[in-house]
């Protein structure tokens, strides 16, 4: 039996509880014991954490990989090599899990996950990736259809309900996590899927035991979604919500992803933090920066009124008891890939959500959702994924990016060798 390592004298916050000097003992990946550091036993390694905070890592459910490099999004990025490369950046960001929404080419993003879950990857200091494969839009005759920007042609274009039915089933076959449809229009420029056809995707989709995740904008948009039985609202509804909405989404325990820091006005202070700068080349970070002023206070995507709707829609339904569940969309606009967490933690708590529940809901929440009951929380006979921080996100969120360690499955990430890489790659070691 390998030998068990204590990790002592931190303070731990994990879900709504937090120890002050705790110690996490972990044996073969997996918590074995944990407690104030009075209370557990010597290990044959110690490690000592005194004056740091420790938060279970992080477990995002929806995001896009593959197709982002620096601060670009584009199809042209997209391979296999960029995904295993984003998995590396989510976890050297304390990222255990990431699933990615429907953009996947080529099955690519299957065939990663499928090596990793043999034990044939052969990369270490990766997150777990989790896929929906293709997902399912409406075609616009003449234009491009209404799915992400960067992924128009690789998304399916459903005109039948039987063709919708027999993608779903090509997508079960290939075992995929989830099942991700498109139901906005674009701001009235885009063609929307027909009641018909998503109610035939969730009714196949859930056949084969498959949740489905709906992008929606408007209110009526994710009442129709609900109404046809749909588990997962890939964001709030950009127009308000009401008390119809509210009691639906209760009552047929569907989820909502918060999706919030994609609609945020983004500000430019935090493009000069080392959780940025050390990883990313300077003109990639000049690029997104003179984005960024040229928008002004506006978001990158949307307006402002529509930002402080979507504020005030999360903290009623977070106040109504509704299922919200951190999502951060990451992997194109402001979204940086492993970044795009912390932002969204940070918008989340802006928002009027305490640190303690935004940091439970990009953990204990999302991993049950994901049905991964052995990782979100810090507790006795889970993996030991979790993340050192210097200071205490409790007072200050963004403490979230600046990070000493990470740890998933009890071993260290390697932080300043994915670092030394990308800087090497980068241009940028002087």
């Amino acid at each position: 039996m390998s030998g068990k390592t204590v990790y002592t004298g931190a303070r731990l916050i994990s879900g709504e509880h937090v120890i002050e000097d705790a110690a996490i003992a972990v044996r073969n990946g997996v918590i074995e014991h944990i407690g104030a550091t009075s209370e557990v036993a010597p290990g044959d390694t110690l490690v000592s954490l005194a004056g740091k905070t420790v938060i279970p890592a992080i477990v995002n459910p929806h995001g896009h990989i593959g197709y982002m490099r620096g601060t670009t999004t584009d199809a042209t990025f997209y391979s296999r090599s960029n995904v295993i490369d984003h998995l590396h950046r989510l976890a050297y960001y304390g990222v255990s899990t990431f699933q990615s929404l429907g953009t996947d080419r080529d099955d690519t993003e299957i065939g990663v996950r499928d090596d990793q879950r043999r034990g044939a990857l052969g990369e270490r200091d990766v997150a777990q990736l989790l896929t929906a494969g293709s997902g399912i839009v409406a075609p616009t005759p003449g234009e491009t259809n209404g799915g992400p920007f960067f992924a128009t042609d690789v998304v399916y274009e459903a005109t039948s309900v039987k063709g919708a039915r027999e993608h779903v089933r090509r997508l079960a076959a290939k075992k995929v996590d989830a099942v991700k449809l498109w139901l906005d229009d674009r701001s009235g420029t885009k063609a929307k899927l027909p009641p018909e056809i998503f109610a035939a995707v969730i009714e196949e989709a859930h056949s084969h035991a498959l949740p489905v995740a709906a992008h929606i904008y408007t209110l009526d948009e994710a009442k129709a979604a609900v109404r046809a039985g749909v588990d997962i609202l890939a964001h709030l509804p950009r127009t308000g919500t009401d008390d119809e909405l509210i009691a639906m989404l209760k009552d047929r325990n569907v989820a909502v992803f918060t999706s919030m820091s994609i609609q945020r006005p983004p500000g430019e202070d935090w493009l000069d933090e080392p959780a940025i700068t050390d990883v990313l080349p300077c003109d990639a970070v000049e690029g997104l920066r003179a984005t960024i002023r040229e928008r002004g206070p506006v978001p990158l995507y949307d307006t402002v009124d529509v930002y402080r709707r979507m504020e005030e829609t999360l903290v009623t339904s977070a106040e109504a008891g509704v299922r919200l569940v951190f999502s951060a969309d990451s992997g194109l606009l402001a979204q940086i890939i492993g970044v795009a967490e912390h932002r969204e933690l940070e918008a989340l708590v802006a928002a009027g959500l305490s640190p303690l529940a935004a940091l439970r809901m990009a953990t204990e929440t999302s991993a049950e959702l994901l049905g991964l009951s052995d990782r979100g929380v810090l507790r006795e006979n889970r993996r030991a994924d979790f993340i050192v921080l210097d200071d205490d996100p409790r007072h200050d969120i963004t403490a979230t990016r600046r990070i000493t360690d990470v740890y998933l499955a009890g071993t260290r990430v390697d932080r300043d060798g994915l670092r030394a890489r990308w800087q090497e790659s980068n241009g940028k070691l002087d």
